[in-house]
């Protein structure tokens, strides 16, 4: 059977990505670098014509307004009827009322396939007393927990990002532990991932650990090839280096140094 990987890189599968003003570039050459065909489409109107042909659909709120709420119930709601996977990105849900309202709605009419975000936004999801500052995660809090509660609440598969990142699917829960610190120094990286969630995915098939476990992990290990490769130059570098480290990884990257462990 032939890794997710491998099959992306064979298939180039279409990824529909709404997502946020400020990393858009980034996401686009984050997916082309792994191996997918990314396209920033926002149009309502041409909702149907690109889903039919995508793998699957990008949701990401980081710069919401009113106008775009709209847009992005219709786009979602256009993915479920063809049956394109949705895979949703609340960031920063727990900074403001605003944001919080217009989650609960997406999440009672939108059946989506994987909720992916740090502690702080998933515990926002289920609770409206969280309160977040920005996009920041709160590192005391309990992320094993806070991911098991959300896959029972919402019914659907749990990727929570972190230092460590959890995945929770079909009634397993997995801790993940590749990845760089510098991650978190660059504007976009935690957004990229989503992108990179999505582009394993594939409407014919089930939503599997496997497949995110797989998608995230090879994230993190080209981002710790990227930390390498940058030579402690910053910032700058190291997201340079991602695009690289993204277009050189191999699925035995992967089998050989994945840091996964079933809790």
């Amino acid at each position: 059977m032939m890794s997710s990987l491998n099959l992306l890189r064979e298939n180039n599968p279409l990824v529909i990505c709404y997502t946020n003003d400020v990393v858009k570039n980034f996401t686009a050459n984050g997916l082309l670098s792994l191996g997918a065909s990314p396209a920033m489409s926002e149009a309502p109107e041409e909702a149907f014509d690109m889903l039919t042909y995508a793998n699957a659909l990008l949701i990401n709120i980081g710069t919401l307004t009113k106008s775009r709420e709209v847009d992005i119930l219709k786009i979602a709601k256009t993915a479920n009827q063809i049956g394109t996977p949705i895979v949703f990105d609340p960031v920063a849900v727990g900074a403001s009322q605003y944001r919080k309202d217009f989650c609960a709605t997406f999440l009672k009419e939108i059946d989506v396939a994987v909720i992916k975000g740090n502690a702080s936004e998933v515990l926002a999801l289920m609770d409206a007393d969280t309160t977040m500052k920005g996009t920041d995660s709160d590192q005391d809090l309990d992320a094993i927990t806070i991911a098991k509660n959300a896959y029972y609440q919402f019914d659907t598969a749990i990727a929570i990002t972190g230092e460590t990142d959890i995945v929770v699917q079909d009634n397993r829960i997995y801790k993940l532990s590749n990845g760089s610190p510098l991650l978190a120094k660059v504007t976009g990286a935690g957004c990229l991932l989503g992108a990179v969630i999505a582009s394993f995915l594939n409407k014919d098939q089930k939503v599997t650990a496997e497949m995110l476990i797989e998608a995230i992990s090879i994230y993190n290990i080209a981002s710790e090839h990227a930390e390498q490769n940058s030579k402690s130059n910053g910032p700058g570098s190291f997201m340079i280096e991602l695009l690289n480290a993204l277009y050189h990884i191999k699925y035995d990257d992967y089998l050989k140094l994945s840091n996964r462990q079933e809790v």
